[in-house]
């Protein structure tokens, strides 16, 4: 099956978890801010790694905030 062309580019749910993990949240403080499960964040996260292919939240700040992602 094809992917969009668009699979790459994060959610507007996915840009607000990598916006909170940029201010040094914690998956659980997320989750709290949120008022969502901690398991949700924690697929929402291993989305986002997937779409900036990257396997860190380091990582995926960097590429976001020097990538003009955010």
């Amino acid at each position: 099956m094809p992917q969009p062309a668009d699979d790459h580019s994060l959610s507007a749910r996915e840009t607000e978890l990598l916006q909170l993990l940029i201010r040094g949240y914690s998956y659980k403080m997320i989750a709290d801010e949120l008022q969502i499960a901690l398991e949700t964040v924690r697929t929402h996260i291993k989305r986002i790694y997937r779409k900036l292919q990257v396997n860190s939240a380091t990582e995926a700040i960097y590429k976001a905030t020097r990538g003009g992602s955010l």
